[in-house]
């Protein structure tokens, strides 16, 4: 048996109209242009964050070594741990202002500012670089016999 088609009464279609699966494509499309540009910048979050805590590491076993490899004594010092990363530690006096009322001839500790300057090129060759800042005390007698001479 045939249908007729009856004047007057219409065809119900299904499916979609081009111009609607067009739009679809489209906000698909965005979706995940946006979804790659996430992912590519946790990426890139991730790997700086791994430098940085090398770089960290790094620098606190090189400070551990002060008063004990390295002499703290006025100078500077520099080195390198691997090919892509080099150091520079600067040891100066530091001098505290003292108001007080009682007069001392003699400090019972000296103070130095141990400055450590770690640079390298990451992974875009761009050159980076990061200080790290302490205080280091030394007993003027401790300072004569001093480890690490």
């Amino acid at each position: 048996m045939r249908r007729r088609h009856v004047p007057g009464k219409r065809r119900s279609h299904q499916g979609f109209t081009l111009i609607e699966v067009i739009a679809a494509f489209t906000i698909l499309s965005m979706t995940f242009m946006v979804i790659l540009e996430i992912l590519s910048n946790s990426s890139a979050n991730t790997i700086k964050s791994s430098e940085r805590s090398q770089v960290a590491m790094l620098a606190q076993s090189l400070m551990d070594e002060v008063g004990i490899l390295i002499p703290v004594e006025e100078g500077t010092v520099s080195g390198q741990f691997d090919e892509r990363y080099k150091w520079d530690i600067s040891i100066q006096p530091y001098e505290v202002s003292y108001e007080g009322n009682v007069a001392m001839d003699f400090a019972p500790v000296e103070l130095f500012m141990v400055q450590l300057n770690i640079s390298w090129q990451d992974n875009r060759d761009k050159r980076r670089s990061i200080v790290f800042s302490t205080l280091r005390a030394m007993t003027p007698d401790f300072q004569d016999t001093g480890v690490g001479r």
